[in-house]
């Protein structure tokens, strides 16, 4: 089963392709998307065609995105959380199904600890994917934490 994480943001959003098969993960396609800055329509408007291409291109069987998590800043939280949206709207046209996460569900799956780092969360990941390094930003090793998640999860739930 193929199972696209994404770690949304306002100006990054990270994704992550993994293939699931019994235990065994392979990751397949992974990096960022990288929103031009502007006016709010602007950004999302643009964050809505390339999440489509990305979509249409990959053909995952489910998403699985990070769940908003409460922020001191709810301006960025509120974009956050716009961006969240028209992702799920574009997958749910595409009728590709959804799951979502919290930051401390992701961390426990991976690292099997819920307070874990983004060091830990990205070790681990590499472990299991087996992969040397992860290049970029930790919104890369995020996605694909949330991937790791999503595959999981499936498989506990029989999916």
């Amino acid at each position: 089963m193929l199972i696209l994480g994404i770690d949304p943001g306002t100006t990054r959003i990270g994704y992550g392709l993994i293939e699931s098969k019994g235990g065994d993960f392979q990751p397949l396609d992974y990096g960022l998307i990288e929103i031009s800055p502007g006016g709010s329509t602007k950004k999302l408007l643009e964050l809505g065609d390339r999440f489509e291409k990305l979509l249409k291109k990959l053909k995952p069987a489910s998403l699985a995105i990070e769940e908003v998590y409460f922020s001191k800043n709810q301006k960025t939280a509120i974009s956050v959380a716009e961006a969240r949206g028209a992702m799920r709207l574009i997958a749910a046209r595409l009728k590709t199904p959804i799951f979502e996460y919290g930051p401390q569900e992701v961390k426990l799956a991976v690292t099997g600890d819920g307070r874990a780092d983004k060091i830990s969360v990205k070790t681990m990941v590499c472990k299991t994917l087996k992969l040397q390094n992860i290049e970029g930003p930790d919104d890369i090793a995020d996605a694909l934490a949330i991937a790791i998640t999503g595959a999981a999860r499936a498989k506990l739930d029989g999916l």
